[in-house]
């Protein structure tokens, strides 16, 4: 390959000039049109080295024009609290990134800690109810595990038969043994501790704004396992043949 080629293969390092004009367009010398901030935006998240300056003085304006590009932006995100702006002009010498460490890292910090201490206060109340719950359903489902044990026993080579519901009831929860119970309330439970640790992951990453829907789940899976009491209280009903 010849040196040319290589030259020509080779992309170009100085940044793409774009020119101001007095009435405040935008023109790309690279590209012969006009452009906007978004469009510039999008230049620069691509990778894309640009120099915006005067077209009449030649000064350089690209700081100026990136920090117009990005209190646009966060115009449309508005999501910087006004008292954070207000005190980024009241100290015009400080650098905005100086400002944030010394005056919003810390704050957020602080929220920071407080959403983590109020769903670890959250989850422990939640999981000592729920664990107080399961120790119960579990004791009185082992009690009526043996109680079968017993009645096998009792009768070596005939099959016992669960009585069958009684007409009208709701579903066929009468119809279903208690090991199998057992085993479908814990997969139901897992499933449910397992949507509780995601959302408690999304509450820490985001501070407090998934608080609501934390409780909601909690309440969903403490929901479960009072539904399970109910079907073991059906169980212990049953009339013992």
């Amino acid at each position: 390959m010849s040196e040319a080629e290589q030259q020509a293969s080779t992309p170009s390092k100085e940044p793409k000039v774009i020119k101001r004009y007095t009435n405040r367009k935008l023109y790309d010398t690279v590209e012969s049109r006009y452009v906007t901030l978004d469009e510039i935006a999008a230049m620069i998240k691509d990778g894309v080295e640009v120099r915006i300056v005067d077209n009449r003085t030649k000064e350089d304006l690209t700081s100026v024009t990136l920090a117009q590009i990005i209190f646009e932006e966060e115009k449309k995100k508005n999501q910087m609290p006004l008292a954070v702006l207000r005190e980024i002009i009241r100290h015009p010498g400080e650098s905005i990134s100086g400002f944030i460490q010394k005056e919003v890292s810390p704050r957020v910090a602080s929220i920071r800690e407080e959403a983590e201490s109020r769903v670890a206060s959250i989850r422990e109340g939640a999981e000592s109810r729920v664990a107080s719950i399961r120790e119960g359903a579990e004791s009185r489902l082992d009690k009526l595990l043996g109680r079968d044990d017993k009645r096998d026993e009792a009768a070596p080579g005939e099959a016992t038969e669960v009585p069958a519901a009684p007409e009208g009831a709701e579903g066929s929860t009468s119809a279903i043994s208690p090991a199998e119970l057992l085993k479908a309330s814990q997969r139901a439970v897992e499933d449910w501790q397992r949507k509780i640790d995601e959302r408690v992951k999304q509450v820490v990453e985001n501070l407090t704004g998934n608080l609501p829907a934390l409780g909601r789940d909690m309440q969903s899976l403490l929901q479960r396992l009072e539904d399970l009491e109910k079907k073991l209280d059906e169980i212990e009903k049953r009339p013992k043949s």
